[in-house]
Formats: structure tokens, sequence, C-alpha cells
């Protein structure tokens, strides 16, 4: 089969830049402002910040793809807005349902247009980059082409476990007017592989927070160079950097059934020490859970400068548009005892709003951005993939329970889906974490999941070709 997603290339990645309203009317086929725009060092890393922007929408990462759809299908939440119920029940065609789905697929496949404009055109304009440069655009672009495919899999198609050698989706590397065709599951795998394993390759000697740099900080830059470039070096968790590179193939890899390979690159990221797991120490002081996250935790992230009013706000509390909401009973579930009274997370990621009967999520209240890749995933990771109960049992220190250790005989993946319920949610993994375990029903619910796991292409996509 091939699907026709050319209508979704364009350099819609700048149009949410300061100043750029005169590229709404950019067409495919006028090449004029796209060429002007790759004549300068700066308009490529325009172009590299804008697919940032576009994947920061509500309909993306920045709502559909975190905390909220891909919360609803994972059953995070006990109830939701009337308009968002048939999320719960898995009605796919309903109204509400299919936008949100659509959304998803074309708004990664636009992302992925804008970064295949990019590798179009770095090649030939290399004199214009400045150190380090070149090589950091290239291979962002190169990692979020793989980085957006992988979701859209995760998405769109059943499951490696499920059906390595079906077919899937189209992976599309170059810009094109002409119908891409499907790949199966583990030949996008493979392509997401290839993608990102040549990107960190890349990027590794030039990235700050990479392995060749003795230390990194968000604050407190000490060095003239973090400063070039209009702050091109500056806030690099919120890339796809070195070790973000690395922390999504671990990801993959543990999707593709590789322990190995997902253990070693895990491992990288933990045993670089760029990112620290929080201390007891840290909590209080007017420190928020998020922010707090944001600086010690998240791996690779994404900037939302409306955080509170144009995300948290909308999908959690009783005035909000969505109202996700987890009930006391479901929440002493997923804690447990006696995770309800000393878990750093349920103390410190819900909030009560003044005259509301709810409690809502609040870890994205008081910080502006949202998690792609964190380090506590590497430890889960490493955990599974290894079959060492210290990664979970380190994981779980800092998260108070050093004086609730493990048992020696514990059942370590059920132990690990514990974690899992706690560790993600609002953040869009835990329905893939099901699915890439082949979950027949997902805990506290009794829906059977098979037919639930692979969401509806939309349906002009599948005019063109033939449907098998």
């Amino acid at each position: 089969m091939k699907y026709r997603i050319v209508k979704y290339i364009g350099l819609a990645g700048v149009l949410l830049l300061g100043g750029c309203s005169d590229w709404l009317d950019v067409d495919p086929k006028s090449q004029i402002k796209q060429e002007a725009l790759f004549e300068s060092e700066a308009g490529f890393r325009d172009a590299l910040t804008g697919i940032y922007t576009v994947m920061a929408r509500t309909e993306m990462y920045g709502g559909n793809e975190t905390m909220g759809f891909l919360d609803m299908v994972g059953q995070v939440y006990t109830d939701v807005s009337i308009n968002y119920e048939d999320a719960l029940k898995y009605d796919y065609e309903s109204t509400k349902v299919e936008e949100c789905i659509d959304a998803i697929w074309r708004g990664n496949y636009n992302a992925i247009a804008n970064c295949n404009h990019i590798l179009a055109n770095v090649d030939e304009k290399r004199g214009v980059f400045s150190s380090g440069v070149y090589e950091t655009v290239k291979a962002e672009a190169m990692a979020l082409r793989g980085f957006l495919h992988f979701d859209v899999l995760r998405g769109f198609a059943p499951s490696y476990l499920r059906g390595a050698n079906v077919a899937a989706i189209p992976y599309v590397e170059e810009v094109t007017n002409k119908p891409i065709a499907q790949l199966t599951v583990a030949e996008v795998i493979d392509k997401v592989i290839d993608d990102v394993e040549a990107a960190r390759k890349l990027i590794k000697e030039v990235d700050p927070i990479g392995p060749s740099f003795d230390s990194y900080t968000e604050k407190g830059y000490e060095t003239e160079d973090y400063i070039q470039g209009d702050g091109f070096w500056l806030y690099r968790k919120s890339h796809l950097n070195y070790y973000g590179m690395t922390a999504l193939l671990a990801r993959v890899y543990l999707y593709k059934g590789d322990k190995t390979k997902a253990l070693e690159c895990a491992k990288e990221v933990i045993d670089g020490e760029k990112f620290t797991l929080l201390e007891e120490s840290q909590l209080g002081d007017g420190n928020t859970w998020g922010s707090l996250c944001s600086e010690n935790e998240y791996i690779s992230s994404l900037y939302v400068y409306d955080m509170e009013e144009g995300r948290s706000d909308v999908y959690f509390g009783e005035e909000s548009t969505v109202q996700c909401h987890i009930s006391d009973t479901r929440r002493a579930s997923v804690f447990g005892t006696p995770g309800v009274d000393i878990d750093w997370r349920n103390q410190n990621t819900f909030f009560l709003k003044t005259g509301e009967a709810k409690t809502y999520i609040g870890k994205y209240r008081g910080v502006n951005r949202i998690p792609l890749l964190k380090l506590s995933e590497m430890y889960l990771i490493a955990a599974e993939a290894s079959g060492d109960k210290g990664y979970l049992q380190t994981l779980r220190d800092h998260r108070g329970y050093v004086n609730y250790p493990l048992e020696e005989n514990c059942d370590l993946a059920a132990e690990i889906e514990a974690e899992y319920r706690k560790e993600f949610m609002a953040e869009g993994q835990l329905f893939y974490y099901y699915k890439r375990l082949d979950y027949n029903t997902l805990p506290d619910m009794g829906v059977v999941m098979t037919g639930n796991y692979v969401f509806p292409m939309p349906d002009d996509e599948m005019e063109f070709g033939d449907i098998k």
C-alpha cells in the first residue's frame, strides 16, 4: 500500500517563530522562500527550532501525545469531560476521538517533512555553518525524523511483538510529491535505528551535553562558546541532544526486543552522569516537582511558554476544557501501600484548586517543559533489560522508598509495571508500555485490548494504493 503524505510537506516548522507570519503562504511547490531560509546558518537554526515548536502544539506532544489523548487510551484517567469520554471507550470513529488521532498522524508527518527539508539542504550549504553547528543541525533533524516516525509506528501499527512483519507506515526520507509505500513494523524500526545511530555519531564530539564535555549546566555558563550564535548552544535539554538520542535508542531497542542494546544505551545515559535523580533534600522550599524534574531528570524536553494556561489549565481542573481526572480510588490503587503515604510523586504531583472538589495532576504547574525522555525511564529500561532489580531499587530510593527495599525474590516485571504507572502519568508513555508487552487488559480495567492498540489511519490517507 502507498500513502499520500506529501500534502503535509512544507516549512510549517518556521510558522510559529516570532515575526514569521509571512511564511503562512508557503506552498510545497514554491521553493523561493525555502531557498532564502537555507542561505544562512541562522535560517537552518530557525527551521530546526520551528520543528520543536510544531511538536509542542496541543495537537501533538503539547497535549494529544502526552497528557491528553494517549493517556486517555492508556486508562490513566478515571473520567474526562463529556467530549472526550469516547476515548476511554476506544471509540475511534467518534468525531472528537477521530480528530485527535488524525491530528497526531498529520502533525507528526508535518514535522517529519520539515526535518526532510533541512536534510535536503544542509550538506549543500555546509559552508555557511560555524564550528559544530552543521553537525548538530543535521543530527537533530535526522534523530527527530526517527523519533517522530517511531511514535507514528507505535500508534498506527501493531507492536513489534505482535506483528514485526506486518505492513505498517511509510518512512519518509525525502521531500517528494510521490506516494510513499508502507514498510513493515520491523523495517520501520530498523530505519529509526539507522537514523538515530547516524545522528548520535555525528553529534557526539560537538554537543555540549555529550560525552566529550566534562560538565554541563543550564545555568551559570562560564564559556562564551555556549552563548554564541544567538544562544544556539543554550538549553540543550530542550533539544534532542546526544543523550536524548541515546535514550531514544534504548526505548526503540527495548520495543524491538533487543535487550542487550537497550541496556547498553540506557547504561550509557545513566553512567554519563549528566542527569541526576532527585534527592529528598531538594523537595520543599517552594520548588515544584515539575521544575525539579525538568532541571535534573529530563534528558530531552519541549519548551512551552504558556504551559500552565495553555496546557495544565486546559487538561486539569473542574473548569478545564478536558477535565482529565484520577479518582482517589484509582490513585490509591496506583500508589498502593505504603506508597500513598510515602511516595514523593503522590505527595507532590497532584493539586486541589480552591473551591473544587476533585484532585488533579499538577506536574505541569509552574514549569515550562514537557518531557520527551527522562532519566527514570533509563533505570526502568535497564532493570527490565538486565533483570537486575538494583536499577529499580535505585529509582525507588529516589521516590521515597529508601526504607522499603524490594524483596529478594520479588516479581520484577510487576514491580516495573507499578513504577511505570506512578512515574509517567500525563506523559503519554503508559499506553505504549502496555502495547509493547501486549497486555490483554489494562490494570484496573476489564476492557479487552484486542484491536484497540492500533489507531485507524486518516481516511484520506487510504485513497491511493491497494488496501490490504
